[in-house]
């Protein structure tokens, strides 16, 4: 690859090679971008007009390493999408069949940054920060063996291990892609600078330190160098006793990695060791990785993962928080049963107990009280969990999606997921979330961006959230076979018995058909009919008022709002999903006589006095009004 020295303009974009960023011209704002999708468009970029062979750009983007075809293929279907090039449109980038890709738009070079020195001088952890908002899927890391201080041979065992420890603890958080222990132990005893290791390695950012003993007593230093310009980063010294070596390289472990990740994800204070258990702390790390793909099965499995992990270390509070979210999390995507809710608040207020300055605790309370109705605590507790941390991408994330965007505030929920996004740019479950507010906002460029974004970081197709939200694009499209797959994919075997795969199919042909809107009528309340209020998911419930409404059957579609609120109120609860009132299509159900008295029901109006109407609305008396 070139240097990445300079600034291109092409289009309408622009591509900042030394801040690794792929800007609009007429703004600062980063347009999504994994590293590999930008390694890609800066190689593309830098051979205008000459045609690149598959293999030139898989070795110059993969150097030293084997992938599969289909990993640049991938890339370059991003880019298009990034790019706004639509199908069989070739402004950017063309296809040579059976030789590779040419970039085909006139590229002009504007400027070449500062000497090395000048730009070093410029930069700090906020800026590297900024550079992997392009964006990164991880953090590329290596950790140095540590430097032996002392002359006692054992202390050099003991640096060695740290090192190892640290590597394999780094491997296991889903923020970092560590190098390996045979690629960084080959600078053991070398004095070379930083800047030289992480250019060798590829990597943004180094983990070294120092051991020394002083008597009975051993002092761990650790720093975390930003591998572009040898400045440091962040810094800790640590002093154990030496009684007890292996508990000691525990606790440290535990210590460094919580620190550096915090560093990197909410950039928090100083906090003490979370647990003094390097094993309970493997097992929360392996709960937190499938945390962030929120199957059912994953979110089962983190409780069951972060259960062993309590049972070493009862007291170990962010495992009863992490507990606590992945009950409140199923919860909220099932149905909001006031069972797991339940358990779910029991083990936050634990965790609340054990360690008071857990946020997102807070946060996790937040989402409760939200899933129940209870707007205004569930504002007072996202509230708290910011007023702990400012930089909460979780409590920022559950008030956007379960408070503002339920009662109408989508400018706020926009705003409040893209600080998120900011805050951890490396979350694909953040993009998809903003991808999903970019969707119920009527923006299906920039949806399907952020969507792509997050497919292609790794957030899992097959989930429900993910297929719907492909379907909702497909339909924009016009792609309405494709849409009514990727529904069909997630119904339940009873809805599918039920009738469920006719009464999508029938819908969508509806849409490019309109002849065909009192068949697809006919066919959902077939449907419906023959589904008990247990058998009717929140879910499916929804997406049948939306189609209700969208075929003017605005009596069926209140009939189905009304029906899923009876349900959830005979178990305490309102669920979740009630954002989709707030959308343009939903205006005629809005309109309905029966709209005013159903928001009664949801409880909006006292949240509403204190907080503000839905935007667009005005509130008088106990009614709401069009502005």
């Amino acid at each position: 690859m070139a240097s990445g020295r300079f600034t291109y303009e092409f289009g309408e974009f622009r591509l900042d090679a030394a801040r690794r960023l792929l800007l609009l011209k007429n703004g600062d704002r980063a347009l999504p971008l994994t590293a590999r999708a930008f390694d890609t468009l800066l190689y593309l970029v830098e051979h205008p007009g000459k045609l690149l062979s598959k293999a030139a750009l898989m070795s110059a983007i993969w150097p030293n390493v084997v992938v599969e075809e289909n990993s640049l293929n991938q890339n370059i279907s991003l880019l298009r999408r990034v790019l706004g090039e639509r199908p069989g449109e070739y402004r950017f980038i063309v296809t040579v069949p059976g030789r590779g890709y040419r970039f085909v738009a006139e590229v002009r070079t504007v400027s070449e940054p500062a000497d090395e020195s000048q730009r070093a001088s410029a930069s700090n952890a906020s800026e590297l920060a900024h550079a992997r908002a392009g964006l990164h899927a991880r953090i590329p890391l290596a950790i140095l063996p540590f430097a032996n201080l002392s002359s006692d041979p054992a202390t050099d065992y003991f640096s060695e291990g740290m090192a190892e420890e640290l590597i394999n603890t780094f491997a296991r958080v889903r923020w970092f892609e560590v190098a390996s222990r045979t690629s960084t132990f080959a600078f053991k005893d070398r004095n070379v600078d930083v800047r030289k290791i992480a250019r060798e390695l590829d990597v943004e950012a180094v983990l070294e330190g120092s051991v020394r003993r002083v008597g009975e007593r051993i002092r761990v230093t650790a720093q975390l160098v930003d591998g572009r310009t040898g400045h440091h980063l962040w810094s800790e010294s640590y002093e154990r006793g030496w009684d007890d070596l292996a508990r000691v390289q525990d606790e440290l472990t535990v210590a460094i990695v919580d620190s550096t990740a915090s560093h990197f994800v909410i950039g928090s204070a100083r906090r003490k060791t979370p647990t003094r258990d390097l094993e309970a702390y493997h097992l929360y790390l392996q709960a937190m990785a499938l945390r962030s793909q929120p199957s059912e099965d994953n979110l089962e499995s983190a409780v069951q993962i972060l259960g062993r992990a309590l049972a070493r270390d009862p007291d170990f509070a962010r495992a009863w928080y992490a507990i606590a979210e992945a009950r409140a999390y199923r919860a909220a995507n099932d149905g909001c049963a006031l069972t797991l809710l339940n358990h779910a608040e029991r083990d936050a207020r634990h965790a609340l107990a054990l360690d008071p300055s857990i946020s997102r605790a807070h946060g996790v309370l937040g989402l409760i009280n939200a899933c129940c109705g209870r707007w205004i605590e569930a504002e007072t507790e996202l509230r708290k969990a910011l007023s702990l941390v400012s930089r909460n991408p979780d409590a920022l994330l559950f008030h956007a999606i379960y408070v503002a965007r339920q009662a109408g505030h989508h400018r706020k929920a926009l705003a409040e997921i893209q600080l998120a996004y900011e805050f951890t740019p490396s979350s694909p479950a953040l993009a998809l979330h903003l991808g999903a507010q970019k969707l119920l906002d009527g923006e299906r460029a920039e949806a399907c961006k952020w969507i792509d974004l997050a497919i292609a970081n790794g957030y899992p197709r097959d989930l429900a959230e993910v297929r719907e939200a492909r379907a909702q694009l497909a339909m924009l499209d016009g792609r309405f076979e494709e849409a009514a797959q990727e529904l069909t994919e997630i119904l339940s075997p009873t809805s599918r018995e039920a009738g469920g795969f006719e009464a999508i199919q029938s819908f969508y042909r509806a849409q490019s058909d309109p002849s065909r809107g009192d068949r697809a009528i006919a066919a959902l309340r077939a449907w419906e009919a023959k589904l008990s209020p247990e058998d009717l998911d929140p879910g499916a419930a929804h997406r049948l008022i939306v189609w209700y409404t969208m075929l003017r059957a605005i009596d069926d579609a209140h009939d189905v709002a009304q029906r899923l609120i009876d349900r959830l109120a005979s178990q305490g609860t309102i669920g979740n999903g009630w954002g989709i009132l707030w959308t343009k299509e939903m205006h005629a159900f809005r309109a309905s006589p029966r709209f005013q008295p159903l928001l009664s029901r949801l409880g909006l109006l006292g949240y509403w006095r204190q907080y503000g109407p839905p935007d667009n609305y005005v509130l008088r008396g106990e009614l709401l009004h069009s502005s």
